[in-house]
């Protein structure tokens, strides 16, 4: 059974957003893979708004009026402010859904923000060619 999230964002409004589910992690990591456009090793810019924006499109189910991701000013860094503050909220709330504090607990992602992704044993992930 899949539970909306409600998120209040300061200064921008109430989100909903869909819980995570397999699917819909793997259509974050499709969309992350259309946004960066392929690059392997994309810079941290680069990375860490492509996963805003791609976790923000897949689990969005309803944003305040005037909300449009397509549509921000990439010239304006309040649009990335914006971006991120939405993100770091979701985030939160899932963190809370789930039971775990914010303290101590590895939020997305590498250590200068990227996503890791899901964390796999070294016992089922492949080897090296």
């Amino acid at each position: 059974m899949s539970v909306d999230l409600h998120v209040e964002v300061d200064g921008i409004g109430r989100f909903i957003f869909a819980q995570r589910t397999m699917r819909s992690e793997m259509r974050i990591s499709a969309e992350y893979s259309r946004l960066v456009d392929g690059v392997d090793t994309p810079v941290q810019f680069l990375r860490v708004t492509a996963d805003a924006m791609a976790t923000l499109k897949v689990l969005t189910v309803e944003a305040p009026e005037g909300w449009d991701l397509e549509a921000m000013d990439p010239l304006d860094e309040q649009s990335y402010l914006k971006l991120l503050q939405v993100h770091s909220a979701l985030r939160e709330q899932e963190e809370i859904f789930r039971g775990k504090s914010r303290q101590g607990v590895k939020t997305s992602g590498e250590s200068d923000g990227g996503d890791a992704g899901t964390v796999v044993s070294k016992d089922v992930q492949a080897t090296a060619d």
